[in-house]
């Protein structure tokens, strides 16, 4: 079951994505218009301090227009490996640097429309650090215990996707 690309244009170039204009021919025969985000990939961190609570954040997400409680993330940065972009992201969303790193898995956002893979990281032994946050990111970091994080899962005060993964990651994969 091949599907070949026949066209791509680029249709806006964005300061982390492009939205590209595609035209596909499937397996028997026919062609299809899709418009895609393409997207250079992303990293999200399960970070655990020394007495096993996670450092979670609370950011303002203009999107939605409200803040969301979530694990540490960013964006891969051009010619990035996802592990050196997890330990810079880290360090500028919590202020702490870790000294242990596992890849626990990774999973597409949302493939029906975007290409944005996130590669999903526990982190340990952490040890203060300091970066500049983003100029545009408004983040405050709260350390949770397992019990606290699923009771926030269960009211929705958790209901970010990649926090989401992670915690099932977490639990599949420790």
């Amino acid at each position: 079951m091949a599907f070949k690309l026949l066209r791509r244009k680029k249709v806006l170039t964005a300061r982390v994505f492009t939205i590209e204009q595609e035209r596909w021919r499937g397996p028997r025969g026919t062609t299809f218009d899709r418009t895609t985000i393409a997207h250079p990939g992303a990293v999200a961190i399960l970070p655990f301090d020394a007495r096993g609570r996670v450092l979670m954040i609370r950011q303002f997400r203009p999107a939605v227009r409200r803040w969301l409680l979530e694990i540490p993330a960013g964006t891969l940065e051009k010619g990035e490996s996802p592990l050196y972009c997890a330990k810079r992201e880290l360090i500028e969303e919590t202020g702490f640097a870790a000294k242990k790193w596992k890849k626990l898995g990774a999973i597409f956002t949302a493939p029906g429309f975007c290409s944005e893979k996130i590669v999903i990281y526990k982190a340990s032994g952490l040890k203060a650090a300091y970066a500049a946050q983003d100029e545009d990111e408004y983040i405050a970091p709260a350390a949770m215990t397992m019990a606290e994080i699923r009771k926030a899962v269960r009211s929705g005060r958790i209901c970010d996707a990649k926090t989401l993964a992670a915690l099932l990651y977490l639990e599949w994969i420790r």
